[in-house]
């Protein structure tokens, strides 16, 4: 890892595997939390019909990109292929969660969010080999 990436990314591998750690924690509280409470939750805040479809885009894009930039940087493949165990895994999970019901809708949402992320930290890396000259992992 270069002195560039160290220092515009300031992320120990630690902090980048909480962090993490938290935004699979959130997706799961999300998958798992049951359908009555969801609808009162989204009510409450007067959410749109879309909001957890559009938290899962969020949650996948940030996860992603976490993975793909140092400290963690894993290949673009490794990320990819996480993440469609974690999209599979989480709707198969609702098949335990009360009123809920999983949907192939919903991996595809997983998966655009995840390819989101890897590009968006692609072009991101991109940005910081060309300022810096390389970026070594």
């Amino acid at each position: 890892m270069s002195d560039c990436s160290q220092s515009v990314f300031n992320l120990s591998r630690r902090g980048a595997w909480s962090v993490m750690g938290l935004l699979i924690i959130a997706l799961f509280a999300g998958t798992l939390m049951p359908g009555p409470w969801r609808y009162a939750m989204e009510a409450q805040i007067h959410g749109p019909s879309y909001f957890a479809s559009a938290a899962h885009f969020v949650l996948f894009c940030c996860g992603s990109a976490l993975a793909i930039i140092p400290p963690i940087a894993w290949r673009r493949v490794q990320v990819l292929g996480f993440a469609l165990l974690l999209a599979l895994l989480t709707e198969g999970l609702q098949f335990f969660a009360v009123q809920r019901h999983p949907r192939w809708a919903d991996v595809g949402i997983d998966m655009a969010g995840a390819m989101a992320g890897v590009l968006f930290a692609g072009m991101v890396l991109q940005c910081f080999v060309h300022r810096s000259g390389s970026l070594r992992r």
